[in-house]
């Protein structure tokens, strides 16, 4: 019956909230340009790309949104 020898700590984050929100502008940044290159390949009449490339880039944005304002949520507590 041997204890850990390691004393119970709290948790800490692993990444802190201001790079999370950094991380979140970022990535809705790619999200933005995959916007842009989806208009692109639909103004040369390339359907198929640009729908790829919309459903990407609005996906992308969405979860840059979410991930900094999940951040933020997390640094008011």
């Amino acid at each position: 019956m041997n204890s850990s020898k390691i004393p119970n700590r709290p948790e800490a984050a692993a990444i802190s909230s201001e790079a999370l929100v950094g991380l979140g502008i970022t990535i809705g940044a790619l999200g933005l340009l995959g916007l842009l290159l989806g208009l692109a390949q639909h103004m040369r009449s390339v359907p198929g790309g640009a729908m790829l490339l919309f459903g990407l880039g609005a996906g992308l944005v969405v979860l840059g949104i979410i991930i900094a304002a999940a951040a933020r949520a997390g640094k008011r507590r």
